[in-house]
């Protein structure tokens, strides 16, 4: 246990959860960023603090008048720091800012590169304030911009990589693949090796290689650099890794303790961000009925992939599906068995699905599919294994002692660019037109727009 001064700076970059505030605690993290020392600052540390405590991520454990100073002590409850802040009961004009911690050190394992905060952190305010002032809490392409940039101009290294642990890309929390765009290396022989990789998330601690060339997991990998060094941190939050952030140097023994420690801030933080977006999808895109995403997610997915698909000139598809006859399962067993039977079809469609694809309710009985970078005929291969999965399923309604089976859906399905030129049309071919074909022509069946009359 030791007892350390720190400035209100130092306060901030290495002990406030800054990553936790919300829109409220991060109009006060800018006042204290503004703030000129003195009373002001300390007024501005504490509106800051108490806001944690409202959110809670802080605990206020007392606040007392001792000798003069208002002694107010905070327990920090993500890193169990105790912060105590002190100041004259009367301010005046010359106050120091200063602020009293009582650490907890941390645990590190052995023969990891330490990580500890004893390194301090070379995070400027600005990049903090950059990042603080991202508007659009839910899209990570700006927050994790700022830090890319911030990597590049501090570190001075060749690449950034993050990537996304395979746990979660597995998971429905794969529409995050989009971010790995932002911090992406366009050098293929840039692979860090997947035993490195999986120390890192599994120990949760940040590892430094300063030469590659002589570490036997790079040496065994064909296509690596001669030589050079990295550095790979956990994308952690809590007791969660979500991934791994690489920065990548050219020259050998190139980083230093520093810019690990440096790292593995910016590494924290933007795990902090990935949690956060998860919790906001969580809340906002995943529909409560089926436990998959809503028609919102839908709807900013397909515009997405529709970018995406016009950008790299990969043809995407979309399939509409409609569960045959539904109305009745609802008027035989009640709307409760209706609802498991429609969560049982959403998690067979996610089951045939590809990792890739984004699968969701689309309203009532209709789900919706994406399927980025796909062929016509490996499309029609996605859906005709999805409809021949759910004729065979046998479901469980909870009301009769047997299964129901003979359940059905149709399937109508286009492509874009091959049949639509727009997200309207393909919405309109998809759905109005080759899924109205496939319920005309006796349900129970697949038809894409190239197999309708009307082409």
């Amino acid at each position: 246990m030791r007892r350390e001064k720190l400035s209100y700076d130092e306060l901030v970059h290495r002990l406030i959860p800054v990553r936790y505030l919300d829109e409220t605690g991060l109009a006060l993290y800018r006042q204290l960023a503004a703030s000129r020392g003195g009373e002001e600052r300390r007024r501005a540390a504490a509106a800051l603090l108490d806001r944690l405590c409202e959110l809670g991520y802080m605990k206020l454990t007392r606040r007392e008048e001792v000798a003069g100073e208002i002694r107010s002590t905070y327990r920090n409850l993500v890193s169990l720091d105790t912060l105590i802040l002190s100041s004259p009961a009367i301010a005046g004009p010359n106050d120091t800012d200063s602020a009293t911690v009582e650490r907890i050190p941390p645990s590190h394992e052995a023969g990891a590169t330490d990580t500890s905060e004893e390194n301090g952190s070379a995070v400027p305010w600005s990049m903090l304030n950059a990042i603080s002032a991202s508007s659009r809490r839910v899209d990570l392409a700006g927050p994790l911009g700022y830090l890319h940039e911030f990597l590049d101009e501090t570190l001075h290294c060749d690449h950034v990589r993050l990537r996304l642990s395979d746990n979660l890309l597995a998971s429905q929390a794969n529409s995050l693949v989009d971010i790995e765009d932002i911090m992406a290396s366009s050098d293929d022989e840039l692979v860090c090796p997947p035993q490195l990789r999986a120390q890192v998330e599994n120990d949760a601690t940040a590892i430094s290689v300063g030469d590659i060339a002589i570490d036997e997991r790079f040496v065994r990998r064909r296509g690596v650099p001669s030589s050079g060094s990295i550095i790979v941190a956990p994308l952690a939050a809590e007791a969660y890794v979500y991934g791994t952030l690489e920065v990548w140097s050219g020259r050998k023994n190139t980083f230093s303790s520093d810019d690990v420690s440096t790292v593995s801030f910016v590494s924290e933080f933007a795990g902090g961000l990935i949690r956060r977006r998860l919790e906001i999808e969580e809340l906002i895109f995943v529909d409560q009925t089926t436990q998959i995403h809503n028609r919102r997610y839908f709807d900013e997915q397909l515009t997405r992939e529709l970018e995406r698909s016009k950008r790299t000139a990969h043809p995407m598809a979309l399939l509409m599906i409609d569960l045959d006859d539904f109305k009745q399962i609802n008027d035989t067993y009640g709307h409760a068995a209706g609802d498991s039977v429609l969560r049982q079809v959403a998690h067979i469609l996610l089951e045939n699905a590809r990792t890739v694809d984004i699968v969701a309710r689309y309203g009532g009985e209709e789900f919706a599919v994406i399927l980025p970078r796909i062929t016509r005929e490996s499309a029609l291969t996605v859906a005709e294994r999805m409809r021949e999965s759910v004729a065979r399923h046998e479901f469980i309604t909870g009301v009769s002692s047997e299964p129901l089976s003979g359940l059905t859906i149709s399937v109508g399905g286009a492509l874009y660019p091959l049949d639509a030129s727009t997200k309207n049309e393909l919405m309109d071919r998809a759905d109005r037109i080759s899924l109205y074909e496939a319920k005309r022509g006796g349900k129970d069946r697949v038809i894409f727009w190239q197999d309708t009359h009307l082409t």
